[in-house]
């Protein structure tokens, strides 16, 4: 029997078609909802005012823009938006990244099922939600005062460019992965490194490194 209240909006912003079709399926398992579905920040900041989403649940890692920067920008739209981080991300920077952006919750994609339809309920109601691995008061790795103030000082593309050069990767790589032209992810480097006061990525990746970005 159908419920005569209206249903919950939630947009939900993946760049993987299988994997908003996981989510969906997790979330009608146990509610009626609309869901709109939508596959870049971009396009979730573009059609937010239109939808009227009750919750926004987004993942981090997209091309183009990204999902902290999504974050912001929808949060600079409407301030009581209800957004969700949805992220195999887990590491502390990145939670506390997502909450300054404007999240209300974060979830990672290890957890289980249920734990995706317990979030939205509660955001819906206004409260902040962080899945069980992860709590709100998530204690940092033990890093310099002079580490975390250089490490704000990146703006969410940044700090996402930043990550992937810890990693590795290269000029050409990054930005095939963020639909990003190739001088535009060279001037964002430039920046990071002028920012970090790095002289070489060694030294990024010794600073993701200390801040659990990575692994040794």
């Amino acid at each position: 029997m159908s419920s005569s209240y209206p249903k919950i909006r939630i947009l939900l912003v993946d760049d993987h078609a299988i994997v908003r079709a996981g989510f969906r399926y997790i979330l009608e398992s146990e509610g009626e909802y609309d869901i709109k579905e939508v596959n870049t920040a971009e396009e979730a900041c573009s059609v937010y005012n239109d939808f009227k989403p009750d919750v926004v649940v987004m993942d981090l890692v997209m091309p183009g823009m990204g999902g902290l920067e999504g974050v912001r920008h929808i949060y600079a739209k409407d301030n009581k938006a209800n957004i969700l981080v949805l992220s195999m991300q887990d590491v502390p920077l990145y939670i506390e990244r997502a909450r300054h952006a404007g999240a209300k919750g974060y979830i990672t994609k290890r957890s289980v099922p249920q734990e995706l339809n317990k979030a939205v309920a509660a955001i819906v109601k206004g409260q902040a939600y962080f899945s069980t691995d992860i709590s709100p008061g998530t204690r940092l790795k033990v890093t310099s005062k002079d580490d975390n103030e250089k490490l704000s000082g990146l703006s969410e593309r940044e700090f996402e460019i930043f990550c992937l050069m810890a990693q590795g990767q290269s000029v050409v790589t990054i930005s095939n992965s963020l639909h990003l032209s190739p001088k535009t992810v060279s001037n964002h480097r430039t920046r990071i490194m002028q920012k970090l006061q790095a002289n070489s990525l060694v030294e990024i990746t010794r600073l993701a490194i200390r801040h659990g970005l990575i692994e040794a």
